[in-house]
């Protein structure tokens, strides 16, 4: 049994205009997911109703075989769910090695120097980074938390090639020594490259590549 399953799960804004058909499909722990797909497809729609920020019009969202909607949004969040935001989602007036602790009680500055943050970026307030800087901190936080489940909405698109490649490394570590599940939506070749399964969303449904 997977850790995350969609169960006939569709999704739409107006019912003439479906963004998600019928999705069935399970991911497990361990392993590595990369969704691909053009612009506007629904990929973040993906994301979100698998982290419990939205709700499907039709058919279940399933946390270790149970409806995250019983067992709660708000705890299947907090509890099963660590997210990577494309706007990062840090809280601005404190520092970087302040927001990994609100997620995770290990030592933050060891995570934040995993991800290439140095001793002194980890004590200034995170408004003084820059972009790239600040979606390291937020891949930081994801990889401090004991939450079986990462989504990471193109979490190396600030980044340039090279350090995207030392991030897929972490998650991949994240899978593969510590059994998490981690499902990132990207548009790189190169990210898809390192997962162990690829999926394609296309015309509101999911295409297993890989």
């Amino acid at each position: 049994m997977g850790v995350l399953e969609f169960c006939h799960v569709s999704y739409y804004y107006e019912k003439d205009r479906m963004i998600l058909k019928d999705l069935q499909e399970t991911f497990e722990r361990g392993k590595i997911y990369v969704i691909l797909g053009p612009s506007g497809c629904g990929k973040t729609t993906v994301l979100s109703l698998l982290g419990g920020l939205d709700v499907p019009k039709q058919g279940a969202v399933l946390f270790e075989g149970e409806d995250i909607q019983k067992k709660g949004l708000e705890d299947h969040r907090r509890s099963s769910i660590s997210f990577v935001f494309q706007n990062y989602n840090l809280i601005d007036y404190m520092t970087p090695e302040e927001n990994v602790k609100l997620t995770a009680a290990k030592d933050a500055v060891l995570f934040l120097e995993k991800v290439g943050l140095t001793k002194e970026e980890c004590r200034r307030n995170v408004r003084m980074l820059s972009g790239g800087q600040q979606q390291r901190v937020a891949i930081a936080r994801a990889l401090a938390s004991d939450n079986p489940v990462i989504l990471a909405d193109e979490p190396t698109g600030n980044l340039d090639e090279d350090t995207a490649m030392e991030i897929m490394a972490l998650f991949r570590e994240a899978a593969k020594v510590y059994h998490k599940c981690v499902i990132i939506v990207s548009h790189s070749s190169e990210v898809a490259k390192q997962a162990d399964t690829v999926l394609v969303l296309k015309q509101g449904r999911l295409k297993c590549l890989s």
